[in-house]
């Protein structure tokens, strides 16, 4: 059984501080993304967009393809 020996304790520790350090990456990123999808769609909603998001060609697919005027 002496091959079976456990990790010493700061090896338990390191891991612990790990898996802490990565959970509160984790959150921050899931909390950032939210805050930032909640700006966006507020500035959507009150219709002011973001010029770098308005389209930039007539054939952008973020928006419809403008048709032509037909003569009367």
């Amino acid at each position: 059984m002496a091959g079976n020996s456990l990790p010493p304790r700061r090896a338990g520790n390191a891991a612990a501080i790990a898996v802490v350090i990565l959970a509160t990456m984790a959150v921050a990123l899931f909390v950032g993304f939210n805050l930032y999808h909640a700006d966006t769609q507020k500035e959507r909603q009150s219709g002011q967009v973001d010029p770098r998001d308005a389209p930039k060609s007539p054939t952008d697919l973020q928006v419809a393809p403008v048709k032509p005027s037909q003569p009367n």
